[in-house]
């Protein structure tokens, strides 16, 4: 319970909102815009969690999305974004392309 309620629903626009854009989903401006706000509201969305890993090597948040495909009673749904309030159902998450979001926010973050 390293992060506070917000941080975590920040955190989580950002990683969500950066896929989406890695599976071409959401346009690039459109992530920008997002972020845009969270750097306005003072969000820290590149949080050193997002590259912890585990005892098996394997990033903390792919293990986290595991439980949570448990809890939901074996089938994954996470929401992505097709554009600003458009939501779209994907019940699958590729690991390269999780890892390229989480480089991408690490990147953008050290940049500002």
């Amino acid at each position: 319970h390293g992060l506070r309620h917000g941080e975590a629903v920040a955190i989580g626009i950002a990683l969500d909102s950066r896929y989406s854009v890695e599976c071409g989903l959401l346009p690039a401006d459109a992530f920008e815009s997002i972020c845009g706000l969270l750097d306005t509201l003072g969000f820290d969305y590149n949080h050193p969690l997002l590259s912890q890993t585990g005892a098996d090597g394997q990033l903390v948040v792919l293990a986290g999305l595991e439980e949570f495909r448990q809890h939901l009673g074996g089938e994954l749904t996470v929401t992505l974004l097709g554009g600003i309030g458009q939501g779209i159902e994907v019940h699958d998450i590729r690991t390269d392309l999780l890892l390229r979001s989480v480089d991408h926010l690490a990147a953008r973050f050290r940049a500002a």
